[in-house]
């Protein structure tokens, strides 16, 4: 009777389902820092979540996507880069800046 009142659920934006790990840093999760630079992996479709600090393997975490959607929802916003491309920002509330992120050399 009431179901004109339902909540109307929001189409997930990512390409990966909300329950994908995701690769981010204990700093983020912890919220000494925010979320500054997100990379869209080419290579295996994967996600990364950074900040603009240093940080070393000891300092990164698997957590999924939705998770990281709750520490920061402006996320939102880039969900929709394409792989192989990254998005960044100086500071929360600065529009994202999107390029195509450049390939690595390996030795």
């Amino acid at each position: 009777m009431f179901g004109i009142f339902k909540k109307k659920e929001v189409e997930w934006p990512f390409d990966q389902p909300k329950n994908c790990a995701v690769f981010t840093i204990s700093q983020i999760i912890e919220g000494k820092c925010p979320i500054q630079v997100v990379y869209h992996d080419a290579e295996d479709d994967s996600w990364q979540f950074l900040s603009d600090i240093e940080y070393t393997m000891d300092d990164a975490k698997l957590v999924g996507l939705e998770e990281i959607t709750k520490i920061d929802p402006t996320v939102f916003e880039v969900a929709t880069i394409k792989p192989g491309y990254h998005a960044w920002r100086n500071q929360v509330g600065d529009k994202w800046e999107v390029a195509k992120t450049p390939h690595e050399v390996e030795e």
